[in-house]
């Protein structure tokens, strides 16, 4: 969450990693781990992409370290999947660390905590701790997955606790939280909890509740309301305002998919996007505006890396999937299909291995995942639990 701090934990990580040893063995585990394969794919993809791009030296510099992340799950995976206290730690330090989001974003109602980006108090309005509340959303939507899956494992003041966590968890994104991407992931969360319950007919409540729950949202908090309402006014008026939230993101599809066309198959090199999206633009002077990402995952390899790359991060998220499927445990299944569901639909919206909080969760949370769920494998670690 804190981004220097990150980076150099993440650069920590990269540089020790070769002291770990034991690499005959972690290599007999991971060799045919589908993630593993998956996410170098892609990111040898991003690294074929500079060989043909006339995007600056900077801007290919730029992707290969943005996307490094990406590479680096196959520097965890081997490493996390030997070591189940490691794997227990580090998601429990991740539930801590949100408890204390949760709790900082409560109290930012009444006072103004000198550790949080949003500095004004009341109801009504936006208070997230750190980043932007698109990023926490994205963090707060998969804890509130967890608190569930956690609360139907944990017994006595551990359970309680779990759920007495969640309903606060929701609140907090759809009543203290200006965005409406959080609003779309939390609901898939929940979608995500519902279809993978042991019991179909609990599911089937759980699924048939879900507009009601949305529609007790949208009464209670005027700030849903009005983004909502927002929302549909801005997509009206995307062909004649393309600066606001929705219309920015529709310009965006409308341009980035112009300059697809115009190189399919490869895209136009790796980093291409940050200067040569200035030529689609019905404004040349609006280049500043657009040319950072296209607020779209898909789009975005689409553009730099074409058919080939688009098709490497749905190879990626497919990898995800069979790893759910092969698992044996259910805990794990539901964390790590809740997780692939976060990230595809994110990238509908928004460009989540490119912008640097949510790249980090969802890599890190993607290495811890992926090798929790396929040591559950073993009938030994199947039972295995949070």
């Amino acid at each position: 969450m804190a981004l220097g701090l990150a980076n150099l934990a993440l650069l920590l990580s990269l540089l020790m990693a070769p002291l770990a040893g034991r690499w005959r063995e972690r290599w007999s585990n991971l060799r045919q781990h589908p993630v593993f394969w998956a996410a170098l794919t892609l990111y040898g993809v991003i690294v074929l992409g500079i060989t043909y791009t006339d995007a600056p030296t900077s801007d290919w510099l730029l992707s290969l370290n943005k996307y490094l992340k990406v590479g680096a799950i196959g520097v965890w995976l081997p490493i996390l999947m030997t070591e189940p206290r490691v794997r227990k730690l580090a998601l429990w330090g991740f539930a801590l660390a949100m408890t204390f989001v949760l709790g900082s974003t409560w109290a930012n109602v009444w006072w103004v905590l000198p550790w949080s980006e949003t500095q004004h108090t009341g109801w009504g309005v936006s208070h997230h701790v750190f980043g932007d509340y698109i990023t926490q959303n994205v963090m707060m939507s998969f804890f509130v997955l967890l608190l569930l899956i956690a609360g139907q494992q944990t017994y006595g003041w551990r359970r309680w606790l779990c759920w007495s966590l969640v309903l606060p968890s929701i609140v907090s994104i759809t009543h203290l939280s200006q965005g409406r991407t959080g609003l779309v992931l939390v609901a898939t969360a929940l979608l995500v909890f519902a279809v993978s319950m042991p019991r179909r007919k609990v599911a089937f409540i759980a699924v048939a509740l879900a507009p009601l729950t949305l529609g007790l949202a949208l009464a209670t908090s005027s700030l849903m309301r009005d983004r909502v309402v927002q929302a549909i006014g801005e997509a009206r008026q995307a062909d004649t305002d393309p600066y606001s939230s929705i219309g920015h993101r529709l310009y965006n599809q409308r341009t980035t998919l112009a300059m697809i066309a115009d190189a399919p198959l490869i895209g136009h090199g790796t980093g291409a996007y940050h200067t040569r999206i200035c030529e689609y633009l019905d404004r040349a002077e609006d280049c500043h505006i657009f040319h950072w990402h296209p607020h779209n995952q898909y789009l975005f390899f689409g553009v730099n890396h074409g058919l080939v790359g688009v098709i490497a991060y749905l190879g990626l998220l497919a990898a995800l999937c069979v790893t759910v499927w092969r698992s044996e445990s259910t805990t794990w299944k539901s964390l790590l299909l809740g997780l692939t569901a976060l990230l595809a639909v994110n990238s509908l919206f928004n460009s989540p291995l490119w912008s640097a909080r949510e790249s980090h969760f969802f890599t890190l949370m993607t290495a811890l995942l992926s090798a929790q769920a396929w040591v559950s494998r073993r009938a030994n670690a199947a039972h295995e639990t949070i």
